[in-house]
């Protein structure tokens, strides 16, 4: 249900993601510039793909279904129509004020063989590439034991669906100088293994308890309600705003602040999936809830002078 596109195009919608993804980055490291006490600064990119990546034109549904899953992947565009994005390692590379070390994890051989190119277009920059599991290379990381007072990052967690353990997520806020911008899956994955009659396999029960670190939305999700038939289960109108509110929650308990919630949508203005930033420092939110609660803030202002 969650396995990347087979040909590494990305959807249009990528560009609004990269773009807030870039903005942040800029503000990040020209915040930090020049700071007498600062050591180092790291970018950590678990999901990075490949320098490149290509734009697939709008898949269009008879069905009149929102485009999620395959169905989002149904249109190629044709040789000639191709376009190209930059991906999130050449982004981070291409900031203004550099960060002193990079760090891309990518499994795909393929993708891998790319990155490893990046070293030769910029070669004053300090790339590492690790080829393997993003979150036991997240992992090793860690164990480093970089030092707090000295040293700032950014840990970029953009998988294609539910790849990303909430232990992973808890673990990089224990840094505290780590920050995370985070793809949080929830219309793509985790509300459609949300049932509407909750009988939902055990395996996917594991899965969402995995990804959101607790079972407790399970209380969030369904209640219970009377009809001619008697008391059944069912899942509440709002359990998608629940489930991301009390997300939300959680990453302000483990870092100490957190954004709001940028939606991204495809191309019909179906919703895919919220980017969250969550970090330890105040500024860093400063920045973040500027760029992230731009489209917000934008659809509000629209509201009232309608």
């Amino acid at each position: 249900m969650t396995r990347p596109p087979r040909d590494r195009a990305v959807g249009p919608w990528a560009r609004e993601k990269l773009e807030s993804l870039a903005a942040y980055l800029d503000y990040y490291t020209k915040v930090l510039k020049n700071q007498d006490w600062l050591r180092a600064t790291w970018f950590v990119d678990a999901f990075a793909g490949a320098g490149f990546s290509p734009v697939r034109r709008s898949a269009q549904a008879s069905s009149g279904e929102p485009l999620l899953f395959d169905d989002i992947f149904a249109s190629r565009p044709e040789p000639e129509q191709v376009e190209y994005v930059k991906g999130s390692p050449r982004i981070a590379l291409e900031v203004a004020n550099p960060f002193t070390h990079y760090l891309f994890i990518e499994r795909v051989p393929e993708l891998v063989s790319e990155l490893d190119g990046l070293r030769a277009e910029f070669p004053n920059r300090s790339i590492d590439i690790r080829s393997g599991d993003a979150n036991e290379e997240l992992q090793r990381f860690l164990a480093l034991q970089i030092a707090r007072k000295t040293n700032r990052g950014v840990v970029f967690l953009d998988p294609f669906g539910m790849n990303v353990p909430w232990t992973t997520v808890a673990d990089i806020a224990r840094t505290r100088w780590l920050e995370v911008i985070i793809n949080f899956p929830l219309h793509m994955a985790i509300d459609r293994l949300l049932t509407r009659t909750g009988d939902i396999p055990q395996a996917w029960q594991e899965r969402l308890d995995s990804t959101l670190g607790s079972g407790e939305w399970r209380e969030l999700v369904y209640e219970r309600q009377m009809d001619l038939l008697g008391d059944k289960v069912a899942k509440r109108e709002d359990a998608a705003g629940r489930v991301l509110g009390w997300f939300r929650g959680r990453l302000g308990e483990a870092f100490g602040f957190v954004s709001p919630a940028q939606l991204i949508s495809n191309t019909r203005g179906n919703p895919l999936y919220y980017l969250l930033w969550a970090g330890p420092h105040a500024a860093g939110l400063k920045g973040a809830d500027y760029i992230l609660g731009r489209k917000q803030r934008e659809i509000s202002r629209s509201a009232r002078e309608d």
